[in-house]
């Protein structure tokens, strides 16, 4: 009899509400009178906010490029983009420059906005920089993974760091932003939209996409190849995109990590609706490859955008990992995705033979972030234990470097002796 008249109770209120909200719906939904006249909200906040960031973009200036000509592929020019040249440090600097000049025009960001990101570091730096000059809260959450390097970094521009495990991130870091009533910028979601922000059309104003500025510092003749790997994919999706648009003769490559899923979602549209967190093997490549986090949805959960790819690789992990300490040996100091940038230029390079050849690419972070986890052998030993060790990773040191000195192919050389199957 109790549960009954509960029952009735909680009907009434239900209708009642019901009836509430439909009431107030139709208040609110009458047209107003004209004539009318009134100001918006005031902008000028996000006006002067938007003054700031193209201040930005001047010191900001051009990050310097870096021509290496592979001993045994002298037909080969690799031109490294040294983004670690920027104010903090990474190519994540322009991207958060453009991920901010979106949130500002968009409205998504205003005065006193607490900004949420989740982030494997670098994008968290940048983007804490940014709202430290727009005397903006930031908040990062990152991998319980992450290097302390990067932390410290974050926490120097003046942001909160959260630790949580990386398929955890984009799931915290947006209800963090809602119980706040902040914005949770999603850079693997927003970097699609936001990408467009890196060129400022006609203006005189200096473009923030890496492209326009490579192409300048090229005396405007485009790469016959671009290479890079993909996080959130916005970086190569807006070089990619600028390429398409202008008509430049550029193969645009995204160089995928060993256990990523962006192969195979580029290639045949899988892992869009599945999950790839059963494939993806620790530790990866820091910062790049895409597998622990759900599904791959263009412009929900991914800024990668299969369209402007023309080439996909899959490079071992350890592979790129021994690349570092080659790059490193040949004057390009440089994280992971330079290490997986390295190899596949390598790669290219050996596939066109004697034909002549410009290959760009990025180095994307200083290699000082990694100190004591990809350049460590006792790290590599103990994280890379399923992929073969130091043994492999040797092995796979011998083999780009002799594809350096030789312009043997790394990739087909190091397949055959660099398997655990073959020690």
């Amino acid at each position: 009899m109790i549960s009954d008249h509960i029952v009735f109770l909680l009907s009434a209120c239900l209708l009642t509400n019901t009836a509430f909200l439909v009431v107030s719906q139709q208040q609110h939904t009458e047209i107003s009178y004209s004539p009318k006249d009134q100001l918006t909200e005031s902008k000028e906040w996000t006006r002067l906010a938007i003054q700031r960031l193209w201040a930005e973009r001047e010191l900001m200036g051009t990050t310097p490029i870096h021509v290496v000509v592979p001993t045994g592929m002298t037909n080969v020019k690799i031109v490294f983009k040294n983004e670690s040249a920027s104010p903090t440090g990474s190519l994540k600097h322009r991207y958060s420059w453009a991920l901010m000049m979106w949130a500002l025009l968009e409205g998504h960001v205003k005065n006193g906005t607490h900004v949420f990101e989740a982030s494997s570091g670098n994008t968290a730096c940048s983007l804490g920089y940014m709202c430290r000059l727009l005397g903006l809260q930031f908040t990062a959450v990152v991998p319980d993974t992450i290097e302390l390097e990067k932390v410290q970094r974050i926490e120097e521009q003046g942001g909160s760091v959260v630790r949580v495990p990386i398929s955890d991130r984009l799931i915290i870091a947006e209800q963090l932003a809602k119980s706040t009533g902040g914005f949770f910028m999603n850079q693997f979601k927003n970097a699609f939209h936001a990408e467009e922000f890196h060129e400022s059309g006609s203006s005189t104003k200096k473009s923030a996409n890496l492209m326009d500025e490579l192409l300048i510092q090229l005396n405007h003749t485009p790469p016959g190849v671009f290479i890079h790997p993909a996080g959130t994919g916005g970086t190569l999706s807006s070089i990619g995109r600028y390429a398409k648009k202008y008509g430049l003769n550029t193969q645009i490559v995204l160089a995928d990590t060993q256990f990523s899923i962006y192969y195979d979602y580029v290639l045949n549209g899988t892992f869009s609706k599945q999950t790839g967190a059963h494939h993806w093997i620790t530790p990866g490549m820091a910062g790049i490859g895409y597998g622990a986090m759900g599904p791959a949805k263009i412009a929900e959960t991914t800024s990668l955008d299969p369209a402007v790819i023309d080439r996909v690789l899959k490079i071992p992990d350890l592979a790129s990992t021994a690349a570092m300490k080659v790059a490193r040996d040949i004057g390009i100091n440089g994280g992971t995705s330079t290490g997986v940038n390295f190899l596949a230029a390598l790669h290219i390079g050996a596939l066109y033979k004697t034909q002549p050849v410009s290959i760009a690419t990025i180095l994307a972070d200083s290699g000082k972030y990694y100190e004591m986890t990809y350049f460590e052998r006792n790290w590599i030993a103990q994280k890379f234990e399923f992929h073969g060790g130091l043994p492999i990773y040797d092995c796979w040191i011998q083999v780009i470097t002799k594809s350096f000195a030789t312009g043997e192919d790394p990739l087909e050389r190091g397949q055959k002796i660099c398997s655990v199957q073959s020690f």
